[in-house]
């Protein structure tokens, strides 16, 4: 029976389990998109390659499984590049599909510029930012690297994938092939590293000795889910518990263990308990210069360190020195270290314990300005806080100060309070999109989309896709007519932001409203409990442009040449 090699691919989509495919259409990628509406998955399509990109993104990382999206050549992949590469460096499994010029023209005259409309060499430049990326000028091509690209984008450190498929290919006429949906080259999962025992022994012994236990928890112990076994290490330990700031999520923060996010934006309190610890446990965390500064040599300057990881090239290549380095599955090692941490030999410090929770409970992040009549973003996410409540929330945010300042300032809690945030990348414009995907993965669930008014306009368009598909994604604009980050950086090191510190914005309520989209405008503080109290309790998408004080910092910050137990406390400090 022939069939073409499109809908094959369709086959290997709904054998994986894909359910959607994120698009932004054009015509070298037409014969899949039509391939899908014929095996009954969803085509959702949005207003830009970068929107289809993000949500997919979004609902990739939320349901844990490799979510597929399609974009044409040219153009349509470079696009693309943005959340590829968001997706590579915060280790979400994605399969990007990439329409491609027809093999007759692809293969021949290869010393010239363009070999086609709309060509663009695809592979060499994805390659740097994806586990894999192949170009498929076969229809055996075809039969191997698909069901590949599912099993590398899925297995050891999750990332993205890049399949570049010719347009000829894709139409190609095929008998059925007896060829399985599943990896033609390695049909298992990929053996996990189980723990070194010797290793695993001697970070025990260390733990249970320690005065001044800490547990830090990364993206990679946020993505392995296993939220319970995080909390009994605490307790067995009596350890207090940072995160790193994708590990946000990951452990409680109103449990009383947990002290914050650490690193350039993280939580002072946070930052001295690493800083003054005896002993760290470092789950899934890549410790980067984002989390330890600059000053490496005095990261934990007084106690051991333990880095357990599922990627071996960021144990070799570490920034910082610690005592054991684990290359493993996060889930197996907590297993493991449960079993041998036995009895808590040594009595933990608790003066040192309750000089940290004291520092905590001085909330010395971004302290309202004094004098200031205007509203203070501190001031409005806590109010914010209290009306999320227990109400099942996923917080998305673009990249900026309103980005750290949520980070700080909302709860989160494994399962029920979840945070979505561009990392490794720091997209501005992260945000709309991935709060629709978001809406996707979880319908029933409040979506807020924390945003500030330099971060919204890179895919305002987007605003068109929530409104066409209602969903429940309440954004709220932390307007401060500044590029806050970026002001803040030109204004400490060379003491003036001539192109960040004026930025104007346009009417958000104006544009939402002109998108079909419920919207107000918040400036006055006797007006904020009304407002914040329409704007979560509306149904619907909703947006709420909230005029925040431009003066308002992200305060403290961790500048270059500061260890860990130091931070820059402000301009008014």
């Amino acid at each position: 029976m022939k069939q073409n090699i499109s809908d094959w691919v369709a086959g290997v989509l709904v054998f994986h389990g894909v359910q959607k495919v994120f698009v932004y259409p054009g015509g070298t990628i037409i014969p899949l998109i039509n391939a899908c509406l014929k095996a009954k998955i969803a085509v959702e399509c949005f207003k830009s390659e970068q929107g289809a990109g993000y949500a997919a993104l979004a609902y990739a990382r939320l349901t844990g499984r490799v979510q597929v999206v399609m974009v044409t050549s040219g153009p349509g992949a470079t696009n693309a590049i943005t959340p590829l590469a968001d997706a590579y460096y915060d280790s979400t499994p994605l399969v990007l599909i990439t329409g491609q010029i027809g093999t007759g023209d692809l293969t021949i005259r290869k010393s010239i510029r363009q070999r086609g409309f709309q060509e663009t060499p695809t592979v060499a430049i994805t390659e740097p930012i994806s586990k894999h990326s192949v170009c498929l000028l076969s229809a055996e091509d075809v039969y191997r690297e698909l069901p590949d690209a599912f099993r590398i984008a899925a297995t050891g450190r999750k990332g993205p994938c890049v399949i570049d498929f010719p347009m000829d290919i894709q139409r190609e006429a095929i008998d059925e092939p007896e060829v399985s949906p599943i990896s033609s080259t390695d049909k298992t999962e990929l053996l996990r590293s189980q723990p070194d025992m010797t290793m695993l022994k001697e970070i025990s012994q260390a733990a249970v000795n320690s005065r001044r236990p800490l547990l830090l928890l990364g993206h990679g112990a946020l993505t392995a889910r296993a939220y319970e076994k995080y909390t009994e290490i605490a307790s067995r330990l009596d350890a207090l518990v940072v995160t790193n700031f994708l590990g946000v999520g990951s452990f409680d923060s109103t449990d009383q263990r947990y002290l914050g996010y650490i690193g350039h934006t993280g939580h002072l309190v946070a930052n001295r308990a690493v800083f003054e610890c005896d002993f760290l446990l470092v789950l899934g965390s890549r410790l980067d210069v984002r989390q330890t500064g600059t000053v490496v040599d005095q990261f934990v300057p007084n106690g051991t360190v333990a880095w357990i990881d599922i990627d071996a090239n960021e144990l070799q290549e570490g920034r910082v020195d610690v005592t054991w380095k684990m290359e493993t599955n996060l889930v197996d090692f907590c297993d493991a270290f449960i079993d041998t941490i036995g009895v808590k030999e040594t009595e933990s410090d608790k003066n040192w314990q309750e000089k940290m929770l004291d520092i905590k409970s001085q909330q010395l992040e971004d302290i309202p300005l004094k004098g200031s009549a205007l509203l203070q973003p501190r001031q409005i996410l806590n109010n914010l806080a209290r009306l999320m409540n227990d109400q099942e929330t996923i917080v998305v945010t673009g990249v900026g100060c309103h980005q750290h300042w949520a980070a700080r300032h909302l709860p989160f809690k494994p399962d029920t309070h979840l945070h979505l945030t561009s990392g490794g990348h720091g997209t501005m414009g992260y945000d709309l999109p991935s709060a629709i995907g978001a809406a996707m993965a979880y319908p029933e669930r409040s979506i807020l989309c924390v945003v500030g008014d330099g971060s919204l306009l890179m895919n305002i368009q987007e605003l068109a896709s929530l409104q066409e598909r209602q969903l429940n994604v309440k954004i709220l604009v932390l307007n401060n007519s500044r590029l806050g980050l970026v002001s803040q950086f030109q204004l400490i090191t060379w003491g003036d932001d001539p192109i960040t510190g004026d930025f104007q914005s346009p009417d958000f309520k104006a544009i939402a409203h002109g998108f079909g989209i419920a919207s107000d405008h918040l400036q006055h503080a006797e007006d904020m409990e009304e407002k914040l109290t329409w704007f979560w309790e509306q149904p619907g998408p909703v947006l709420l442009d909230v005029a925040i004080d431009p003066a308002a910092d992200v305060t403290p910050l961790l500048l270059a040449g500061q260890h860990m137990g130091e931070m820059w406390m402000g301009r008014e400090a």
